[in-house]
């Protein structure tokens, strides 16, 4: 088999891996930025036919048999912890609460922070918190024309390819 043959025999069956893809930000009150959290959620859905893609405001409403006793951090703990990875729009208050809490929680490598090439050189406390991330900068174009969500596309597409690579060990 040819070296494009078997790429090509990689990027369908990592197309087909079962991944739960979390991904935080701004809610629907954001309209704009709402916006790109679902353009991204539907563009992993359109690569990955078996991924779940949720926000956590989802599963809060979906599990709340399960967790109704515990706060929105708690269930939001739950969530990260079931994912394969999480994304974290960084654009709103909330977002930034999100990584401060659960940055240091032990499942922070999963978290992928979308953050603003502006933020890239700051020296303050929530950057500083950032730094333990896997963070990916953005720039305004990128964010306008949506090729950070192909950028989200690509990450989840290596996940799923080091997910197959465990499969065959």
């Amino acid at each position: 088999m040819s070296f494009d043959e078997r790429i090509d025999e990689i990027l369908s069956l990592s197309a087909a891996m079962k991944l739960n893809v979390l991904i935080w930000g701004p809610g629907k009150s954001a309209t704009q930025q709402y916006i790109k959290r679902e353009k991204m959620r539907q563009q992993i859905k359109n690569a990955f036919i078996n991924a779940d893609v949720r926000f956590s405001e989802d599963l809060v409403e979906a599990a709340s048999g399960r967790t109704k006793d515990l706060t929105i951090p708690e269930q939001e703990l739950f969530h990260f912890a079931a994912c394969d990875i999480c994304f974290v729009l960084d654009i709103s208050k909330g977002a930034g609460e999100e990584i401060a809490h659960f940055i240091n929680s032990g499942f922070g490598h999963k978290l992928v922070i979308l953050t603003h090439e502006k933020y890239k050189d700051s020296s303050s406390f929530p950057a500083a918190l950032r730094k333990y991330g896997n963070q990916l900068f953005f720039n305004d174009e990128e964010y306008e024309h949506c090729h950070l969500v192909d950028r989200v596309v690509s990450r989840v597409r290596l996940l799923a390819i080091g997910k197959l690579g465990r499969l065959f060990l």
